[in-house]
């Protein structure tokens, strides 16, 4: 049997069987699994064909699988915080996680935290890289979707006076934001956000203008569009999918989609509660869905016809339809990326360098470390933060306040006392 183009990764929140799933999309058969905990809602990536990164739904942790290792942790990426969201640049290069309302973007090859951006108010629900990677775009529980250029977000790393601004600020939604599609096209694609406030907006990201409305009879779940982008697919709070033909008569700026099946509109029915995930395969003729009523459906879209349903043990919070990697294909290759553990600290510009001359003033509360001991995960670290202990933190901050201490008598002493003098 020939080897499948596409495979189907998918992830509930039981965690019972596995934490994620590759399936043939064409049989339905399961063709491996990756062990562990339970991967959180829009928190599964895969990164460069190599690794399979899965946000934990309960830990601040990122559990990383190497594709080709079947059922076996490789890694685990001490994060701040629970992390809410969580995606990578298509080339492998940046991963950009949500941690509450803040959002973090690390460098994968040195694993160095280059930004936090605090540019949302609440928590962020889902980030969508453009097809190039050039932007991202953010959507949160205070109802704005955000448009990032990661260019000019990491080019003011080194230079703390300079916040990072989102390119646009889309305000229109009444409700948090659900879900974000972002099409094809790069700098000049089209996005598409969707909220409780049943509608799904339409939005150009070279003029930040809004394109069009769609008001759905139910709160939009999740939505995403085939690459063409003729077909818009809106999955409701119902259970019920939603397929509108993007360019039937009139043309109108706000669409209200009604509960029966009108003129180019048609609907999914099969899913008993909200659909939380959609996904498309690359020729459009492929629908995959996912539900908290524990299922994951395939649908053929011109039909509207369910040809394949695969039972899970909980409710369903990823669903990934990606061309297949050689990683799952060839147990025997291994990876060719380096994967360095997350740093839970800013990078600054000057890390490293101890020159004359230099105004900043270094201190470490650890004592010193090598370059090697520093890019080791601390497994205490993990211990500590799995458990709840908070001992090791105040350790740091009566640390930090010793240091305050005798930072204050130096300056007493020594600069105030010669000026004095």
């Amino acid at each position: 049997m020939s080897a499948p183009i596409e495979v189907l990764i998918t992830s509930d929140v039981s965690g019972q069987l596995w934490n994620a799933c590759v399936w043939d999309l064409t049989t339905g058969a399961s063709l491996t699994s990756y062990k562990g905990e339970s991967s959180a809602p829009r928190g599964l990536s895969v990164l460069a064909g190599q690794y399979l990164l899965g946000a934990s739904c309960n830990k601040p942790l990122i559990h990383v699988w190497a594709l080709q290792r079947r059922e076996q942790h490789q890694l685990k990426m001490v994060c701040g915080g629970k992390v809410t969201s969580m995606t990578v640049t298509p080339d492998g290069a940046y991963c950009v996680a949500a941690i509450g309302e803040n959002i973090h973007i690390w460098q994968i090859c040195t694993g160095n935290l280059l930004c936090v951006l605090s540019r949302h108010y609440q928590t962020v629900n889902v980030i969508r890289f453009t097809d190039n990677g050039s932007h991202f775009v953010s959507g949160g529980e205070d109802n704005l979707v955000l448009v990032w250029s990661l260019v000019s977000v990491l080019s003011n790393i080194h230079n703390p006076s300079l916040k990072a601004e989102p390119k646009n600020i889309w305000s229109s939604h009444s409700l948090p934001i659900t879900d974000i599609h972002v099409g094809r096209g790069g700098a000049r694609s089209r996005v598409v956000s969707a909220s409780l406030d049943q509608t799904c907006k339409i939005w150009d990201m070279v003029s930040g203008q809004l394109l069009q409305t769609v008001v759905f009879p139910s709160s939009v779940m999740s939505v995403t569009m085939d690459m063409a982008e003729f077909r818009l697919f809106a999955g409701v709070s119902t259970g019920n999918i939603f397929c509108v033909n993007m360019y039937g008569q009139p043309i109108r700026v706000e669409r209200h989609i009604e509960t029966q099946e009108e003129e180019g509109v048609s609907c999914y029915r099969g899913h008993s509660k909200q659909v939380t995930c959609l996904s498309l395969t690359m020729d459009g003729t492929k629908l995959v869905s996912g539900s908290n009523d524990c299922t994951v459906k395939v649908w053929d879209v011109f039909s509207g016809q369910c040809i394949s349903n695969l039972p899970h043990k909980g409710p369903i919070s990823n669903v990934l339809v990606i061309p297949t990697p050689a990683a799952i294909l060839d147990p025997a290759s291994r990876p060719t990326m380096t994967l360095q553990p997350f740093k839970r600290h800013l990078a600054t510009s000057n890390q490293g360098e101890r020159g004359e001359g230099s105004n900043v003033m270094w201190l470490r509360i650890h004592g010193n470390r090598s370059e090697e001991e520093e890019t080791e995960l601390d497994m205490e670290d993990i211990k500590h933060t799995e458990k709840g202990d908070a001992t090791s933190v105040m350790e740091e901050l009566q640390a930090v306040k010793d240091i305050n201490k005798q930072l204050y008598t130096f300056a007493v002493n020594k600069i105030l006392a010669n000026k004095i003098t």
